[in-house]
């Protein structure tokens, strides 16, 4: 099982993006024709790594997943009529964003509690990528159906 992170998941509202996040993600859709609206469905999650629980963890200052630079990261998804789009930010990862079609993509099985991942990014040597999205409440497993739901939609038109 891999580090507890504290997750909350909310509907998100682009027209009200930090300017930064806003931009990577208007560049980002802008760089593959898509265009971004302000009414697309979106959900914002707020990842939290908490300290770690060890006594020599917490000695050391380190966090429950010690790789993850970031204490708290965001992670938005867009879901454009044909594209999932994903934008990630934290204070020492800086932002990225990143998309797939929705045709292309699917939800990785089984899934967890906490989140699910999403199969059919670029990957390396011709296999395809996933990214995992984490989840929380109030909004998580809303998130998780409309994205599930729209790749079925985008697979059987």
């Amino acid at each position: 099982m891999g580090p507890a992170y504290q997750r909350t998941t909310v509907r998100a509202d682009l027209s009200a993006l930090p300017a930064d996040v806003a931009a990577a993600l208007r560049d980002h859709a802008e760089s593959r024709q898509l265009t971004v609206t302000d009414d697309l469905p979106a959900w914002s999650t707020r990842s939290i790594n908490p300290p770690a629980s060890s006594t020599i963890g917490r000695l050391l200052g380190r966090r429950a997943n010690p790789v993850d630079p970031d204490s708290e990261n965001q992670t938005l998804v867009v879901l454009h009529p044909t594209h999932l789009l994903i934008a990630n930010s934290g204070a020492k990862r800086g932002i990225s964003a990143l998309s797939v079609p929705l045709a292309i993509a699917s939800i990785e099985t089984p899934e967890s509690p906490d989140g699910f991942a999403v199969v059919g990014f670029a990957g390396e040597s011709g296999r395809p990528g996933s990214y995992y999205l984490g989840v929380g409440e109030p909004h998580g497993e809303e998130c998780r159906e409309a994205v599930r739901a729209a790749i079925v939609a985008a697979k059987n038109p």
